[in-house]
């Protein structure tokens, strides 16, 4: 999906004049999902982040340079990078565009379930919204964001860029866009465990393209039940109700198969008290939630940690916490 005419009228209404020589701008990591909620759920985790630094330049061109973690899976070609093409989409459309230079920074690792391409749109979004005076409101924030993810999986997904780029939860409705956020309840912690394993070209493509094209009508129906419950946990501050509610009987189920100890990693979580536990995103990293107040969380990370590694599966372990969204730095 292209963005909106409202937004493509007032981006082209704008005669760029740049409010600052330089912005900075830090995005978080982001899971989406969580169970039931594919293409609509989005959390801000404050587990990594990513760095995107913009400066105005005399040449009519976008360059991109790219550090960090995992950069050598990040094009720096404008059109190919996610916030490359989320520049060029506002350079193209706005009058006297003149020239900048994006420096994107990797913390999130990239293909792991976590909202990397998205965090990496999300900040440059935000820069370029403070650079040029654009005066975006969040929803278009939020849709101009999403374009970048056509650069990283071919198609403009909102969920994750929603989380990266408001922060807390997210519900995302489409066509037309719509976002609201929720503030994550104050004991919420989330065991993550990212499996080393070996990542496909093209990922969270892929894994799109092996979900259903035809769904029963039964599972659609569990999972709106599912994911309104998870929203009424968020709503009432109900921890063990959002993490019952974490049951997908539709995408988990296709995806799970190409994650190894998926059934053994889940066990030993619920086993150690989580609350409830998902795939993050297209994975392979899955999460836990748990109640800090009830269980010692770094104990669920341990135990489905050491669920991967019985399997030969090597596994890096974190807790994290819902955190804010996309903030200008400098």
């Amino acid at each position: 999906m292209s963005i909106s005419s409202e937004l493509s009228k007032k981006l082209s209404s704008q005669n760029l004049r740049k409010t600052s020589e330089k912005v900075i701008v830090e995005a978080p990591s982001s899971t989406a999902n969580l169970g039931p909620g594919f293409d609509a759920f989005g959390l801000a985790l404050d587990l990594f982040h990513d760095t995107v630094t913009i400066e105005t330049t005399p040449k009519r061109e976008i360059s991109i340079t790219v550090e960090g973690i995992d950069m050598k899976f990040v094009p720096e070609k404008p059109k190919s990078n996610t916030a490359g093409l989320v520049a060029s989409i506002v350079m193209e459309k706005a009058q006297n565009p003149g020239g900048i230079s994006i420096c994107v920074k990797k913390g999130v690792p990239v293909g792991k379930g976590l909202g990397s391409s998205a965090s990496s749109a999300a900040a440059c979004t935000l820069a370029l919204n403070k650079l040029f005076g654009l005066k975006l409101n969040p929803e278009e924030l939020v849709e101009l964001a999403a374009q970048g993810e056509v650069a990283s999986a071919g198609a403009a997904h909102y969920d994750n860029v929603a989380a990266a780029a408001l922060g807390g939860f997210v519900i995302v409705t489409h066509e037309p866009l719509a976002v609201a956020r929720l503030k994550p309840p104050d004991d919420l912690e989330l065991a993550i465990a990212i499996p080393k394993v070996e990542l496909p070209k093209e990922k969270t493509k892929m894994m799109r393209e092996i979900l259903p094209k035809v769904v029963d009508f039964s599972n659609v129906t569990k999972n709106v039940s599912q994911a309104s419950r998870f929203v009424a946990g968020i709503a009432l501050s109900n921890i063990g109700m959002m993490g019952q509610s974490m049951v997908d009987s539709i995408v988990e189920p296709v995806r799970s198969r190409n994650i190894p100890m998926y059934l053994s990693v889940r066990k030993a979580a619920m086993g150690t008290g989580a609350s409830g536990v998902a795939i993050s995103g297209a994975g392979p990293t899955m999460l836990a939630l748990c109640d800090r107040a009830k269980v010692k969380t770094k104990e669920v990370v341990k135990a489905m940690t050491e669920a991967f590694e019985e399997g030969g599966v090597t596994c890096e372990g974190y807790t994290a916490r819902p955190s804010n969204g996309a903030k200008i730095v400098e």
